[in-house]
């Protein structure tokens, strides 16, 4: 696994708290409730629950993008290394991917981007 060096202080930290919950544990992310490995429903429910208190997750709202969960983290990970230009083929390796495909669907095409990029590469005409 690859991670910066933030990320290993707040890792240390957290495996600290983790010790003194659960100690011996190996799993990762314990709940706090049941001390046992933190489930998918528990991490869900632990994501909704800071999103809304900070403005980003409305369960009462028809719009999809008004609703935040992990996969939006996933989706967030995966559109900023594409778009800051990090190779696919190691995308598709930090992501986990079994299919190749996969990572297709985080291509979004920005129009402001695009029409930067169309004015820069078009000829310039002298119209």
């Amino acid at each position: 696994m690859f991670f910066d060096d933030k990320y290993a202080l707040a890792l240390g930290r957290w495996l600290r708290v983790r010790e003194k919950l659960n100690p011996g544990t190996k799993a990762l992310f314990v709940s706090y409730q049941s001390l046992n490995r933190l489930d998918r429903n528990g991490a869900y429910t632990a994501i909704v629950k800071y999103a809304k208190r900070l403005g980003f997750h409305n369960s009462d709202s028809p719009r999809l993008e008004d609703h935040f969960g992990p996969h939006c983290f996933r989706h967030w990970f995966t559109t900023w290394l594409l778009r800051n230009g990090m190779p696919r083929e190691y995308v598709k390796e930090l992501r986990g991917d079994r299919r190749g495909e996969a990572i297709d669907i985080y291509h979004h095409i920005d129009r402001q981007e695009l029409r930067r990029a169309y004015l820069a590469y078009i000829p310039k005409l002298g119209v």
